[in-house]
């Protein structure tokens, strides 16, 4: 006779060999910050909001808030009829981009009501992502790309999605130059009424980035020390602004200072992210002052050692691509754009 665990057991297992949604479940996909690394979670979506999702666990009784930013996918409940469907669509996404917009497209028409509209949000999300990265490799592609984004963030103003959707909108305009169309994406989140402060804060961030980009270093400067003067310096976010300031400096010239300032806090910072960052920081100061060999090796140490963000991850290789292709090293250049362009998970 099977017992209570054993038949628990069996149930997850099941779940899992379906996909995460064949028993009317969700699956959420997470970086989990404390365990530092991504987790997945089969559950009940309950509650979904920009500042992130709260889930039901299958295997527990009490519910667990996940943060927008640390959401790397979710798999949600379809109808049984088009479960296959689903997972073919989840499939194309790696093989087959272009098919993959054709079978969420389709999915999109057949998704109908309240009980499914979490579903249907995360499927135009998908259909802009998708042609986002085509648009990266293709550009193109950025003005329906662009387009696609623009229109979910107008229209899906309840999502967890959408931090993550202004990082790929500012990432697009970023790509074609325009400083000022990456700093409004952000800038658009941070004014949201009632968005949350993290989401604020970290929208508010990456707009002064944008602005770094841009070379407007003297606004970025004086908006990340007003930032600053609303945080513990010591906190996660308080050590991310350092880092930001002490990049402003080093793109506007004092490369010793900046330098110097940026590797006091690599070999203070733990957190493997925040040290990832700090290291990408150096390398962009370097390369902003035309020292492009002191540059590769800062990218280095993320994408062999620090690669737990795939953000910071893909800033580096990108980089490291560049400086092996300006080298003349087109076979160095060549693995970090294969890299590039393998999935996520």
């Amino acid at each position: 006779m099977i017992n209570r665990s054993s038949l628990r057991i069996l149930l997850v297992t099941t779940v899992l060999c379906f996909g995460g949604s064949a028993f009317g479940q969700d699956e959420v996909r997470y970086y989990d910050r404390a365990a530092k690394k991504e987790l997945a979670a089969l559950g009940s979506i309950q509650e979904e909001s920009p500042a992130g999702i709260t889930y039901k666990a299958i295997a527990g009784a009490s519910s667990k808030e996940i943060p927008a930013g640390d959401i790397v996918d979710v798999i949600y409940e379809v109808p049984a009829a088009l479960n296959q469907a689903y997972r073919r669509a989840r499939a194309d996404e790696r093989k087959n981009p272009v098919d993959a917009i054709k079978d969420y497209q389709e999915l999109q028409t057949q998704l109908r009501g309240d009980k499914y509209a979490h579903a249907a949000r995360q499927i135009q999300f998908k259909i802009a992502i998708i042609l986002a990265q085509q648009a990266e490799d293709d550009p193109a592609q950025a003005p329906a790309a662009i387009g696609a984004l623009d229109r979910f963030r107008k229209e899906q103003a309840g999502g967890w999605q959408l931090l993550h959707c202004a990082r790929a909108l500012s990432r697009l305009q970023l790509l074609k130059g325009d400083s000022v169309g990456a700093r409004k994406a952000f800038e658009d989140l941070a004014s949201i009424s009632g968005i949350p402060a993290e989401i604020k804060q970290e929208a508010e961030l990456l707009a002064v980035e944008a602005m770094v980009f841009g070379k407007q270093y003297a606004d970025a400067e004086k908006r990340l020390q007003s930032l600053l003067a609303a945080l513990p310096a010591d906190s996660l976010q308080g050590v991310r602004i350092r880092i930001e300031l002490a990049h402003c400096q080093g793109a506007s010239g004092k490369l010793a200072e900046a330098s110097k300032e940026l590797e006091l806090m690599i070999a203070q910072i733990d957190d493997k992210s925040l040290k990832a960052h700090a290291y990408n920081a150096l390398g962009d100061c370097y390369q902003r002052n035309a020292k492009d060999r002191e540059a590769l090796w800062p990218y280095l140490w993320v994408d062999v050692i620090y690669h737990q963000d795939r953000r910071e991850h893909v800033r580096a290789m990108e980089q490291l691509a560049k400086i092996f292709e300006e080298q003349g090293n087109k076979d160095k250049a060549r693995i970090y754009r294969e890299k590039l362009k393998k999935p996520e998970r």
